[in-house]
């Protein structure tokens, strides 16, 4: 069975595109956390200038920092799956994506505003659209070898 990519690609194209420019829009609130808490480069939040920042600033800027960096560390992993997932079901593949960015605004959200508990709100939606992904690329690429 050959791969087809059709014009519903162009659904998973649009979740990828919509999830890379939310990666970038995280990384972004790191800038401007920087420059509210003072806040150089290279310092990651544990640095020189991070040891001048209250307690309360402190945690403030390295809540922004940590949600920038987990979608960082997250985001090839999502991408690879979206776009695998997309070449074979696009429409439930961009249904995925979409929840997953859903999921990661709550959670990017919730993480700022009350702190690394709060991730809870979020996480779950990631979690299930990301393993919906797999399950989707997995299932489909198996159908059109090891069970062709």
């Amino acid at each position: 069975m050959a791969i087809v990519i059709g014009a519903n690609f162009g659904y998973t194209v649009l979740a990828a595109a919509g999830i890379a420019l939310q990666c970038f829009i995280t990384g972004l609130s790191v800038v401007g956390a920087r420059k509210k808490y003072n806040v150089a480069y290279p310092d990651n939040g544990g640095g020189r200038f991070a040891d001048k920042l209250s307690d309360a600033d402190w945690v403030a800027f390295n809540n922004i920092k940590r949600v920038s960096d987990n979608y960082s560390e997250q985001v090839g992993s999502v991408l690879a799956m979206l776009l695998a997932a997309g070449m074979f079901q696009p429409k439930i593949a961009a249904g995925f994506g979409a929840v997953y960015m859903l999921g990661r605004s709550v959670y990017g959200r919730a993480y700022v505003a009350k702190g690394a508990g709060a991730r809870v709100y979020g996480a779950p939606l990631m979690g299930i659209s990301f393993m919906g992904l797999i399950i989707t690329a997995a299932y489909n690429a198996a159908l059109v070898t090891v069970f062709a």
